[in-house]
């Protein structure tokens, strides 16, 4: 056999043995191959993309669920929103009895003491341009501080007493001569209808508006006399017995009358907190020459009673 025909034969048989060498390699690779490890990897791989898809499926449905409500919640408040812009504004009314002062609250969170006999007309709610309020009486306001809405209370005579935030008193009483404005705290202005220039106020100065004159003039003030009447407190400081008489109708709800024109001119300083009216006047009758003489209330033929009467008399 000469040598080509060995070299020949040789690499046939290597073509041969190939296909042989490559299967057993792959038997060999299959059979290290740990096929129930594969299997349960697989199955874990395959419970796991259910798990989240089902996941995804509950958080789209949830989402659809909640949606609706959502709408529904905005539209409303939208629409309740556009309503309250759109709806005339309501217009409240406080009045206090004599003998009685109450507390008010309002919309922006001002602070409202009405004195006896007074009336406060307020909004429900403040518009967005304006706070505005119409006093008939006495208050002391606490004002909410609002730099970009004016505050402002409307009298008779047409006296406006304007505040952006501060604590102030306004009497307005339709009887009185005056109208007076105190400044406790803050900053205040005073505007007159058909006058052009304000009138401010510091701490401790009153403006007090003649309505007989049609004037107004500025002066101190003793902030505890004209504001103590709204912690149920009774202030005076050499005041003339008018003045108290006036007062202590308001306080005690009853008619108080002056006989003599000397006692008109007759003056007090004192301060009264929880004392009757009786225990007030007997301290009166000490420190001048009166007498007062108290007359109970009397029932009428329509079943009504007069209101308590008190005369005060040079003694």
């Amino acid at each position: 056999m000469d040598k080509k025909f060995e070299e020949k034969y040789e690499h046939k048989a290597d073509d041969d043995v190939q296909p042989v060498l490559e299967l057993v390699d792959r038997l060999v690779m299959q059979k290290g191959i740990d096929v129930e490890k594969n299997w349960h990897q697989l199955h874990a791989r395959m419970h796991h993309h259910k798990q989240k898809s089902q996941l995804l499926i509950w958080i789209r449905n949830i989402a659809a669920i909640l949606l609706l409500p959502l709408l529904g919640l905005s539209a409303y408040l939208y629409y309740q929103t556009n309503t309250l812009k759109s709806k005339p504004v309501g217009l409240l009314e406080t009045t206090t009895a004599y003998g009685v002062r109450t507390k008010i609250t309002l919309s922006d969170g001002s602070e409202v003491w009405l004195n006896s006999g007074s009336t406060l007309s307020y909004p429900e709610h403040f518009t967005e341009d304006k706070r505005q309020v119409i006093l008939s009486g006495e208050a002391f306001f606490k004002v909410k501080s609002d730099k970009d809405h004016r505050f402002d209370v409307q009298t008779s005579d047409g006296i406006t007493v304007s505040a952006y935030g501060t604590e102030f008193n306004v009497q307005a009483y339709a009887e009185e001569p005056d109208i007076k404005a105190t400044l406790a705290e803050g900053y205040i202005q005073i505007d007159q209808i058909n006058q052009p220039a304000s009138q401010e106020l510091i701490p401790g100065e009153q403006a007090v508006y003649s309505r007989h004159t049609q004037q107004m003039q500025v002066r101190k003030a003793n902030l505890l006399v004209e504001t103590a009447w709204k912690d149920g407190k009774l202030v005076f400081r050499r005041t003339p017995m008018e003045e108290i008489a006036k007062q202590l109708s308001r306080h005690f709800n009853v008619n108080i009358q002056l006989q003599g024109k000397e006692i008109f001119d007759y003056t007090y300083s004192a301060t009264f907190t929880t004392e009757t009216l009786a225990e007030i006047l007997s301290l009166l009758e000490k420190t001048a020459p009166i007498r007062c003489e108290i007359i109970e209330p009397q029932q009428q033929s329509d079943l009504a009673f007069t209101r308590k009467k008190v005369i005060i008399h040079k003694r």
